[in-house]
């Protein structure tokens, strides 16, 4: 057992640093040494013996998690010391004690739960605070770094728990992965027979040392079928469809490992659960019990534990080992703080990847450079709405046949129509008016902030293109001309005459954990909405443009860019988008508080906050309200999506502000807020919430008859009609 001097550190620790890895960000893991703060309430610090790197940790470094805020020190798979000398492993939660699952012994499931090394610093580090309540007491294992696997092992347990395997039952396990294989061990242990299927001819020679020392089969697949119990332990949606397939009737599937994101399961598959009787058991993580059950077992099989360990390494060796941990190709790497080193820095690696991204950085700061030139152009070209006309324009609408004012709105659009186009006489010509409705699919639909899947996405724009829905109706009675644009669906389209492509990916990032876009595509995405507006213009010059939009998932982007500019809260910002219930407002809140905390985008730079938490479509929008402000066209904004990229359109140049148009009150209450900041009004309120440029649409409409009104309406001397006589 290892001692030291911990007390001594203790004691000093305000005076002492620390190494740790950080993860700052996406891919940005950095060695620093850091000072320890301050303990919270029931925590207690403890030297890291030996940390695990998890396929988790290689997730959260590549892909970010929804419980994740950056910076944060991941590992939650440790050995650790107190200052006596004892050995603890580590339960990687922090539940709250008090409600139903805690209660009921199912604290994995707490609705407070907090996790080690998500929701607070792990054990990436020569010290970590901890729980006192995660803290299991460890024998003296040999070899002791086999501790780390009481994590993943207690995860099997609470699988098999609810398995609840009998002696000589048939087991397959999909994934031969470090999981898999101790979910193997565990089920030998409880007298079950099981199978191991790993598709990869190279994994099963790397971990052959392990299945000749256990026994346990492991192939790349088999014609048995009619297994007891079926685990699905690795991502691959494909193998999950098997296990459905390879179960018996009144057999059981442990639903252990979480698939692959925005994969398709087959439904005919889905139905052999209802045929068979088949009982499907989520897992979930662990409890407390389930890791201390599993102490005893990785105690006993420490041995066979050991050929799953690559190799005990070096902290600064870890950022190298990732992509190959994430990729399934390496079994067990174990950091260890306290100098036993084995690893290795792979310094060739390093330099070859260097250059790499130095020569590739180069090609796209040359596009950054050119977009941003055409953008600046573009934005450069806007003159502000002359106000010195607006006398003589209010002069004409109070001389019309009526009292003052008692047209309402409709004269507050001619009086706008009438300074847009430097006109007593403004008009609306047949071929001047059109509507573009810009679609794109959005990342943070992964954190579960919409009611629809982002598939919705894809097939409301095939809806589009066949003219049934509700934007295709209201632009054919209105006889407006209605484009399609792809900034970025999740998903391919045929060729249409009322589609324009436009794609820059599919879809954004998630923005919880990294940048919506990056700074090129934003400045690629404000371009081609600019290029659609112009190229059209160019054709036959547009007095009045509606901007519409679709995308599952923009509410939330629409709600984090209002709450950036205008400074309203995120509690204040966020609505309820396609319907989610009051669980699911609350939690589209936590994900924008997280998104803005995490980024802190500039308020002040348009640009910056759509690369950061925008959308290709509302970026897309942005580019054609600048390009239409920039030949004298009106720009009909619609709910609350549209009005946010019209928002960062004002912040980019708030010259724009005389050409905006709000055509409708969204029930979403981030609309009013922008609205407000920009100085603008709804013309219509039909309680509408349906976005795809509706309310644009029938504000179009009302501009026409707006312009009417000031063409044609008589006035007091034309109808030779006395007027109100002064007080």
């Amino acid at each position: 057992m290892l001692k030291s001097d911990f007390g001594g550190f203790c004691e000093n620790k305000r005076k002492t640093k620390m190494k740790r890895l950080i993860l700052k960000g996406l891919e940005k893991l950095d060695i620093e040494d850091a000072p320890l703060n301050e303990l919270p309430d029931d925590f207690r610090l403890l030297k890291v013996l030996y940390c695990a790197i998890c396929k988790t940790d290689a997730k959260m470094w590549k892909q970010g998690h929804r419980d994740l805020c950056f910076p944060r020190v991941p590992g939650h798979e440790m050995v650790v010391e107190d200052d006596s000398g004892n050995l603890f492993a580590v339960w990687p939660g922090q539940s709250c004690g008090q409600c139903s699952y805690c209660i009921n012994g199912r604290e994995n499931l707490c609705e407070d739960m907090k996790i080690t090394g998500f929701h607070h610093d792990g054990g990436f580090a020569e010290f970590v605070a901890l729980p006192k309540q995660s803290l299991l007491p460890l024998p003296d294992i040999n070899p002791l770094y086999i501790g780390c696997f009481a994590e993943p092992a207690g995860c099997v347990f609470n699988a098999l728990d609810k398995l609840e395997l009998q002696t000589g039952e048939r087991v397959i396990i999909y994934g031969g992965g470090t999981v898999g294989l101790v979910a193997a061990l565990a089920c030998r242990d409880r007298g079950a027979v099981p199978l191991v299927i790993e598709k990869h001819e190279e994994k099963i020679d790397r971990i052959r040392p392990f299945l000749d020392a256990t026994a346990i089969e492991c192939v790349k697949d088999t014609f048995e079928s009619d297994f007891d119990a079926v685990i699905n332990a690795c991502a691959d949606h494909i193998a999950f469809d098997l296990a459905i397939v390879k179960g018996a009737k009144g057999g059981r599937i442990s639903f252990f490992s979480g698939l692959s994101k925005n994969e398709h399961i087959e439904t005919n598959l889905v139905n052999l659960i209802h045929y068979k009787e088949l009982k499907v058991t989520g897992s979930y993580g662990l409890t407390r019990k389930n890791m201390m059950d599993a102490i005893p077992f990785m105690e006993k099989n420490a041995a066979l534990l050991g050929h799953l360990v690559e190799d005990i390494v070096t902290p600064d060796a870890v950022s190298w080992l990732l992509p190959d941990i994430l990729a399934g190709k390496a079994l067990k790497y174990i950091i260890d703080f306290q100098g036993r080193i084995h690893g290795r820095v792979l310094q060739e690696k390093s330099e070859k990847s260097s250059a790499f991204r130095q020569e590739e950085n180069k090609d796209a700061v040359d596009s950054v450079i050119s977009d941003q030139s055409w953008c600046d152009f573009i934005i450069s070209s806007v003159s502000p709405v002359r106000q010195d006309f607006r006398p003589a324009v209010q002069g004409k609408i109070d001389n019309k046949t009526k009292p003052l004012g008692a047209l309402g709105t409709l004269e507050n659009l001619a009086i706008q129509m009438s300074l847009i186009q430097k006109s007593l006489l403004p008009e609306i010509r047949p071929n001047g008016k059109a509507l573009f409705v810009f679609a794109g699919d959005h990342g943070v639909t992964e954190e579960g902030v919409s009611a629809y899947p982002s598939e919705v996405t894809h097939q409301m724009v095939l809806n589009f293109l066949n003219g049934g829905a509700a934007i295709n109706v209201l632009c054919r009675h209105h006889n407006i001309e209605m484009k399609i644009v792809d900034m970025g669906v999740n998903g391919n389209f045929d060729e249409h005459h009322d589609l324009i492509t436009a794609k820059i990916r599919k879809g954004t990032r998630n923005f919880t954990i990294e940048p919506a876009m990056t700074r090129r595509e934003v400045l690629l995405a404000v371009r081609r909405g600019m290029e659609v507006f112009l190229k059209r213009h160019s054709l036959s010059a547009l007095d009045i443009v509606g901007v519409g939009e679709m995308g599952i998932g923009n509410t939330t982007s629409a709600s984090a860019i209002i709450s950036v500019i205008t400074g309203i809260s995120p509690a204040d910002a966020a609505g309820r988008g396609t319907g989610i219930d009051n669980r699911g407002l609350e939690h589209k809140i936590k994900v924008i508080e997280k998104a803005i905390a995490f980024h802190r985008p500039n308020s002040n730079d348009g640009f910056d906050i759509l690369m950061r938490v925008g959308g290709y479509e509302i970026a897309g929008i942005t580019g054609a309200v600048l390009a239409a402000a920039s030949r004298g066209a009106a720009v009909l904004l619609d709910g609350v999506i549209s009005t946010a990229a019209g928002l960062v359109a004002y912040v980019i140049n708030p010259d724009i502000a005389g050409y905006l148009i709000s055509g409708h009150k969204s029930v979403e209450v981030a609309q009013k807020a922008a609205l407000d900041y920009m100085g603008l009004e709804p013309v219509i309120d039909f309680g509408m919430r349906l976005g795809e440029g509706t309310g644009a649409a029938l504000t179009i409409n009302t501009a026409e008859a707006a312009c009417k009104i000031m063409c044609e309406m008589a006035s007091f001397e034309d109808a030779k009609v006395a007027m109100k006589k002064k007080s």
